[in-house]
């Protein structure tokens, strides 16, 4: 009985059925009994990496799709017969020859976001041991049910893994979460109202060894940054560093005045983005390398077409996108982007337009001033208010959108154009390739 049962927990037999995924994290999946494991080395206990979560669909009601959510360090922890996933407390430090090092790390606390029963014996070569990532992150994720006051509620059983991938550098999970709706509660994007599935991805990346140098921000230049304390040294006035956000921009040749970069800041234009838009969006990116040029660098931005066949996600971290979503009546534009938490260093940008956005262009200020007989107009909002100081927070798309929609109007009104289809076609045309420079200066670390 002894042998059998130990047979049974064996690593190689709880997984001898499931596809094997190799890379940062190796993961195994069983797609007919939607049950996945994550293996963990001994060396990859309590370690640092980062965690990014992407919001792939939502309801197209409260809830977007393609949305950049949180991204925090975190580390698997062993307890006892227990794997926990740990948001590490990167937000008090101390230097390593610092005595009060010690106390830093004794006084702050970590935060388990989720832990699971260790699911087989180690590896008997590895000595690797297996985590069920259903029981990891078959949860309310982001508090669904807290943020809808009661309209959904999470359904574990009917929740399940959609995609997993896995890299040298970085592991991909997507899964599928189901939510109950509130009976009597009418959603109109639904099909009913009782049920919505929302799209999650979720990244495990390494923290690049570069030889990014941090830059300290300065309060006369508006850039986002990453902000921690220092207690190396008590005597300061304040224990706040502020690191500014930015890319890791080296030159191919140092003594030039201006030089191509080893490697330049690279945007994909998703798939998702209308034909007839697309240059636009291209002209929009590319017009940042006139300033970078101002500081010494030729082509530090390019420009790539995600093709139809694709096999990557977009929210996958290697990839820098501007992403084309839709949620009815909602007109917006967001452009966020990820940053080591260590050092400031970018490392992730994902620019989402709102369909409705274009639309609003040119149909918002006429059916305020004249309102349609009909349907009620569009209520072309923005997004619930984010936190402060994010790029989010940032209301150009509206002033833009509501200057775009009377500026057509005048024009119109006043015979300055006749209002053809070319010249909406050129207007639109202007008024993304606006919107996209604006929302690329964001993910380039300014506010």
């Amino acid at each position: 009985e002894s042998k059998k049962r130990a047979d049974k927990n064996s690593f190689l037999n709880v997984v001898k059925d499931f596809q094997k995924i190799e890379g940062l994290f190796t993961l195994y999946w069983n797609e007919k009994t939607n049950q996945a494991y994550v293996s963990i080395l001994p060396k990859q206990l309590d370690n640092i990496y980062l965690a990014g979560l992407t919001r792939q669909s939502g309801d197209g009601y409260y809830l977007d799709g393609s949305s950049m959510l949180n991204e925090y360090p975190f580390m698997f922890k062993q307890v006892g017969k227990r794997i926990q996933f740990v948001n590490a407390n990167v937000k008090f430090r101390a230097d390593e020859n610092s005595p009060f090092r010690r106390s830093v790390e004794k006084h702050t606390s970590h935060s388990i976001l989720s832990s699971t029963e260790i699911a087989s014996d180690p590896h008997p070569e590895t000595g690797a041991m297996l985590a069920d990532i259903g029981k990891l992150f078959f949860y309310d994720i982001e508090e669904i049910t807290r943020r809808s006051q009661g309209v959904y509620s999470f359904d574990k059983k009917d929740s399940y893994f959609t995609k997993l991938q896995s890299f040298p550098y970085n592991t991909e999970i997507e899964i599928a979460l189901h939510f109950k709706g509130k009976k009597g509660k009418y959603i109109y994007t639904l099909p009913s109202s009782s049920s919505v599935l929302i799209h999650y991805h979720i990244s495990f990346s390494a923290i690049p060894e570069t030889e990014y140098i941090p830059r300290l921000a300065d309060d006369r230049v508006g850039h986002f940054t990453t902000i921690y304390q220092d207690y190396t040294d008590v005597k300061k006035d304040s224990p706040y560093i502020r690191y500014v956000n930015r890319w890791n921009l080296e030159k191919q040749h140092p003594q030039a005045r201006v030089s191509e970069p080893k490697e330049p800041i690279v945007y994909w234009i998703e798939n998702t983005v209308p034909y007839d838009l697309r240059d636009a969006v291209r002209e929009g990116i590319l017009a940042w390398n006139e300033a970078f040029e101002g500081a010494g660098f030729k082509n530090a931005i390019v420009v790539k077409q995600m093709p139809d066949d694709a096999d990557w996600d977009p929210a996958d971290v290697r990839y820098n996108t501007v992403r084309w979503m839709f949620q009815p009546g909602s007109g917006y534009a967001v452009g966020p982007s990820r940053a080591n938490p260590y050092t400031g260093e970018l490392y992730d940008a994902d620019i989402r337009i709102s369909a409705d956005f274009v639309r609003s262009f040119y149909r918002a200020y006429t059916e305020f001033v004249t309102p349609v007989i009909g349907p009620v107009a569009m209520d072309f909002e923005t997004e619930e208010p984010k936190e402060e100081f994010s790029s989010e927070m940032c209301m150009y798309g509206d002033y833009l959108r509501e200057e775009m929609a009377s500026a057509w109007d005048i024009m119109t009104a006043t015979g300055k154009i006749n209002g053809s289809d070319a010249e909406l076609k050129e207007y639109i045309h202007d008024g993304v390739k606006d919107l996209i420079l604006h929302e690329v200066g964001h993910t380039l670390g300014l506010r």
